[in-house]
Order: structure tokens, then C-alpha cells, then sequence
């Protein structure tokens, strides 16, 4: 079974204060003729291998895929009838900043800074099922050219699943992702500009008495609530959807998103490794998803890399000591876990291989994709689900992913290394 590489045109959105992305998009595919992801050549693929152990080579063309996976994805009727290339443009690339709906006819939708204060409600439709996304914009002072004080108002978050306290990094992602995404919507669309240092995300410390450490990577984190009556900005960010939709939904098809590959590289430099090695992530100690013949597996390992690392990462891991660890990585392996959603910080020509049982998730083969980053699935134990604690590794199934993996990236880095 080959694995072909990916080499999927980006195309780098430079005049991010356009007024439309969709025309800005459009307009460089022209001029690149590529025209969107769509007409990259049949060739170009993004190979993951699907549930049932085959290969599933899924063309980037407008949804065509042939996808042996048993997963199917309800997708919101407002989607069924688009192409893939228009599914990516309007949630995961820069152009669904303009496809977001405030009700308002294009005339009426700019902020009019004579008429404070204004507020836009903005929505649209999550990738599947039948709810929305939603933000709010609040402006209530301020001018087209002042610096204006914005502050995200993170206890839209505080409740949920996806806390930015969470020790799940997945969880944790989720929401540095939503905010992020709806602070872009604030300064693009609407052209409020804010410097980092009068952008501020606001948490209600009489929930959580630390604040999370990550989110200086975003701008200034604080409990100072009178943030909320001094902003001349509020922005409610979205809290559902975005990265939610990618957790089951092994037909998505949205190779090398810009949009995305610009919040991940806040946390990482990006940097080649010294001397590269295959890495485990490990979750080793703690039962659910524990793999039983961990010692196996590791020589299994040392017979394919040089070096082999035991990751150990857990919520009190900086994002500075994840890079650390991460730098020499060459490839990662493990069973499905949070500790997947590191693969953000992990330098350029990682390969991921994750045994997922005899479930069908999809969360970090889909923020791969998102990443351009070679990503393969495999059973790892097929009588186990993520539910079920102390796997046995299919050896022999491993050893051929892994050898894949090692092939892809020793190939990629010859060519950039």
C-alpha cells in the first residue's frame, strides 16, 4: 500500500484588509490558475487510510471521493448541494469571514462610526446537523482609525465542554480557535483595529483563579471586569462548531487551510529538527486507551527509528516546553487521544500515524488535513473503542504505518531539510 505525498497549492492571503475575501481568493486563483483547491491535479491526493484498513484515496475535487469509510456525515442543508471547494471557502479559509450572515443588505452592514453604538449578530451554518454558529460585535466608541480597545468576552465558554481551562488540549484548542477566529471577523470585516497590546480576553476568575497561560500567544489574558464597560469593541465569540465539526466526519476535504495554518503558527516557529526520531505519544499510566504491550511497541519502534522518545503531556505542559519536546520529532504514534491535537506545534514534514480502535473519529486526521500534514489512521486494536482501556497493539499493522510514515518524511525532509 503506497501513500503518496501531498503538495496541495496554498495560496497566502496578503491583503487580509480586503473588503471581500472571496473575490481577493478568487482573484489570486486566476492569476495562479489553479482556481481554488478543485482543480489541483488528479494526482495530488490526501491519503488517509480509512475505518476498515484500506486506503482511502480522497481527491481534493469537489467532494468526489472514493471513500470506503462507513462514517457518514450529516451535513447541514444549507451544504448538501456544495462542492467541497465552496464548503472550505465558506467555514475553514479566509473567504467565510464574508459569507457570515448579520441580516443586513451589503449597504447597511458596515459599522457607521457616526451612529455608536452598533451591534452586528453574525451566523452561520455549522458544517453538520441543523444549528449555527454565532458571534456578536458590540462597537460602542471609537473611529475607522483609532486603536480601539477590544476585548473578547471569553465567558461565552465558561459551562461548556470546551473550557479554556480544560485540561483536554482538544477541548482547550477548541475555544482558543473560536475566539481567535471571531477577533479576525472583528478586525477584517468590520475593519476595527486593535493593536495586541488593546486586545484583551476576558475571564471570569471567580470561576478559575488562574488564568491560562497559552493565550499570550493571542493577545492579554484577564479577570478585570471592568474590561466589559470600558471596551470600545465586545466581542462574543463563537463557542460551538468550527473544530466541533471535524470530530466524526471522516469525508472532510479541506487540504492545507490557510486560515488555519495562520492560528497555528502563533504557537509554533516552525523550526527543522536537529535529528529527528519517532516519537510516542503516550498514555501510558492512566487506563482508558492504555496500550498493554507498551514494551512490544516500543521495540517495535526502535527497530524503524534511530531514537525513540516517550511523550509524556499533560494539561501542566507550556506550550514552550511542548515545542521542546516536539523539535526532534519525526513522526508521531499513539492511540487516540488529546495529546494528537500537539501535532499544532510540531514542526513542518510531520507525519502522524493514530490507532483509533473501531471507532470512526475524525478530529485529528481533520485538523491535519487542516495543517497539510500526512496523517494515517489505522485499527491498532480492532476489538477495542476509545472507550475501552488497555490495548494491544497489532503489531505488524503498526510496524507497516510506521513505516510509511518514516518513508514520507525522510522523503520530505531530503527535499526542504
Amino acid at each position: 500500500m503506497s501513500v503518496m505525498r501531498t503538495q496541495i497549492i496554498t495560496i497566502v492571503l496578503s491583503a487580509l484588509a480586503a473588503s471581500s475575501f472571496t473575490v481577493l481568493w478568487m482573484n489570486l486563483s486566476k492569476m495562479l490558475d489553479v482556481g481554488g483547491v478543485s482543480n489541483i491535479p488528479s494526482a495530488t491526493r490526501t491519503i488517509v487510510t480509512v475505518a476498515n484498513g484500506s486506503t482511502n484515496n480522497a481527491t481534493a475535487d469537489s467532494g468526489t471521493a472514493n471513500s470506503t469509510t462507513t462514517a457518514t456525515t450529516r451535513f447541514h442543508p444549507a451544504y448538501e448541494n456544495m462542492t467541497q471547494d465552496e464548503k472550505c471557502l465558506r467555514m475553514f479559509e479566509w473567504p467565510m469571514i464574508d459569507h457570515l450572515s448579520s441580516g443586513l443588505d451589503a449597504a447597511s452592514d458596515p459599522i457607521d462610526f457616526d451612529n455608536l453604538p452598533q451591534s452586528r449578530h453574525l451566523t452561520a451554518p455549522r458544517m453538520t446537523g441543523k444549528k449555527l454558529i454565532q458571534m456578536t460585535i458590540e462597537v460602542k466608541r471609537g473611529n475607522a482609525t483609532s486603536d480601539l480597545l477590544t476585548v473578547v468576552d471569553m465567558s461565552t465558554y465558561v459551562g461548556g465542554t470546551s473550557q479554556p481551562h480544560n485540561e483536554n488540549l482538544w477541548h482547550r484548542m477548541i475555544s482558543q480557535y473560536g475566539s481567535w477566529a471571531s477577533l479576525q471577523v472583528a478586525r477584517l470585516r468590520y475593519s476595527l483595529r486593535s493593536t495586541d497590546d488593546r486586545t484583551f480576553f476576558y475571564f471570569p476568575c471567580d470561576v478559575h483563579a488562574a488564568l491560562p497561560p497559552e493565550w499570550i500567544k493571542l493577545g492579554n489574558a484577564s479577570c478585570d471586569s471592568s474590561l466589559l464597560r470600558r471596551a470600545d469593541v465586545l466581542v462574543s465569540p463563537f463557542s460551538d462548531g468550527l473544530l466541533w465539526d471535524l470530530a466524526w466526519d471522516m469525508d472532510f476535504r479541506c487540504p492545507h487551510s490557510e486560515m488555519f495554518r495562520t492560528f497555528a503558527s502563533l504557537f509554533s516557529e516552525r523550526s527543522l529538527p536537529r535529528n529527528p526520531v519517532g516519537c510516542f505519544v503516550s498514555r501510558q499510566g492512566r487506563g482508558l486507551r492504555e496500550v498493554a504491550n507498551f514494551r512490544e511497541v516500543l521495540a517495535m519502534m526502535n527497530e524503524i527509528f534511530p531514537r525513540v522518545r516517550e511523550l509524556k503531556l499533560t494539561s501542566s505542559t507550556t506550550n514552550e516546553e511542548t515545542l521542546d519536546v516536539l523539535y526532534e520529532c519525526r513522526v508521531l504514534f499513539g492511540v487516540h487521544g488529546a495529546g494528537f491535537m500537539n501535532s499544532v506545534f510540531a514542526r513542518p514534514g510531520v507525519a502522524v500515524v493514530e490507532m483509533i480502535g473501531k471507532s470512526e473519529a475524525a478530529y485529528f486526521r481533520n485538523v491535519n488535513m487542516l495543517l497539510g500534514q500526512y496523517y494515517e489512521s489505522i485499527r491498532g486494536d480492532a476489538t477495542k473503542d476509545l472507550k475501552d482501556e488497555y490495548w494491544t497493539v497489532d503489531l505488524g499493522e503498526a510496524r507497516e504505518a510506521l513505516w510509511r510514515a518514516r518513508n514520507y518524511a525522510d522523503e520530505w525532509f531530503r527535499e526542504n531539510g
